[in-house]
Parts: structure tokens; C-alpha cells; sequence
């Protein structure tokens, strides 16, 4: 059986020491301990079967903008210690969450949910899984109308940016200036109302890439 990698998104404490005897008590899988920072340099040279990352912690990264896009890294997310109080819709936005731990859990649930994982399986309490669900069911519909009202040119240059490719990229593929790109890009943000590239590129990747 092939070894997992396990990164651990944490700082050291007794906490994280805890946490990384549970998780070392599976076989076949590997903990690393990282922090943001290291996490993102390495990402190019260590392959990540699973993120597994505190809700408090998570949720400080991203007030301090430290936060790394596991969508993009490709790296499968589980989030634990999360609050039992009313579904994080937040958390649902990322297209490679794979499992959340509520606070009421019991510790031994932390390495049997990142065995199930690992095995295919998805560990997501009943109310995530049925808002998953419904914002998968709406998101395809919203995608699709709004898709519908873009030109054949921006359905082009959107999928480009999908692809990680600059306005200059973009432009010499299509023999478009590089202005003339800049304003199909901001008549496609406006169609599809969002307002980044970031958060063009994470709605088309949420959708599964564009229809034709």
C-alpha cells in the first residue's frame, strides 16, 4: 500500500503534539507538521493526500490574509475542532474539502475519519453534507445561466484565466491587445458577477470548467 502524506497546518504546541500522536497511530501514513509559509514553499517538491487543519487556526490564517488556497494547491482539506452550532457555509466553498470534525467529537474520531478519507470516503456531519448538496444543485443552475449571457469571445478569455494564463498570455493566444482583453475580462466579471480573477477562476472551477 502507497504511503499518504499527511500535512498537519498548525503551530507547535501540546495541542498539535496531541493531535499528531492520534493521526500517527494509522498505518501507512506520513504527518507533517508545517506552517503556512513552509507549507506553500514545499508545495512544489511534496505531494499532500490530505490537509488536516484546526477551525480556530483556519480561520486566523484567513483574517491575516496567511491562508493558503488548497483549491488551487490541489491539496484535499479536512477541518476539525469545527463549532457544533449552525453549518460554516464558508467552509463549503472549498472544492477539495474532504472531511470536517465537529467540536463534540470524540478524539479517536480523528484518526477514523482520516482512515475512511483516505479510502475514498468523504466525513462530513449530516447538515454540511445536505447544504453541500444544495449549493452543488443551485451552483450548476446559477453557472449555467450566467454562462449563457457571456460572448463567445469572453467564453475564451475565461477560459484562459481558468488556466492561470496573465492578460498578456491571454491576448497573444487570441491576437487580442492586451487592453481589449482587460475589457472583456471586466464585462465577464460583471456577468458573472464577481470581482476578482481569483474569484473567476473559483467559480468555473467549482462548476467542473465550462460547458460548451
Amino acid at each position: 500500500m502507497r504511503i499518504k502524506h499527511l500535512l498537519l497546518l498548525a503551530e507547535s504546541n501540546l495541542q498539535t503534539s496531541l493531535i499528531e500522536s492520534q493521526l500517527s497511530t494509522i498505518s501507512h501514513v506520513k504527518v507533517m507538521i508545517c506552517s503556512p509559509q513552509e507549507a506553500v514553499f514545499r508545495s512544489h517538491t511534496v505531494n499532500i493526500d490530505l490537509v488536516f487543519i484546526d477551525y480556530d487556526y483556519l480561520v486566523q490564517l484567513e483574517s491575516l490574509g496567511l491562508l493558503p488556497d488548497f483549491d488551487l494547491l490541489g491539496w484535499p482539506l479536512m477541518v476539525h475542532n469545527v463549532p457544533n452550532c449552525q453549518v460554516d457555509n464558508e467552509l463549503l466553498r472549498w472544492k477539495f474539502l474532504k472531511g470536517i470534525l465537529l467540536r463534540s467529537a470524540a478524539v479517536t474520531h480523528i484518526s477514523k475519519s482520516v482512515e475512511y478519507i483516505f479510502k475514498g470516503g468523504l466525513w462530513l456531519p449530516r447538515g454540511y453534507l445536505e447544504k453541500l448538496i444544495s449549493n452543488y444543485r443551485h451552483s450548476n443552475v446559477v453557472m449555467e445561466c450566467e454562462y449563457d449571457e457571456l460572448t463567445s469571445r469572453e467564453r475564451q478569455v475565461l477560459e484562459l484565466l481558468a488556466y492561470g494564463n496573465s492578460n498578456q498570455q491571454i491576448a497573444s493566444q487570441l491576437f487580442l491587445s492586451e487592453s481589449t482583453v482587460k475589457s472583456h475580462i471586466y464585462r465577464l466579471y460583471k456577468k458573472l458577477d464577481v470581482h476578482s480573477r481569483y474569484d473567476a477562476i473559483k467559480m468555473v472551477r467549482m462548476n467542473g470548467g465550462l460547458a460548451d
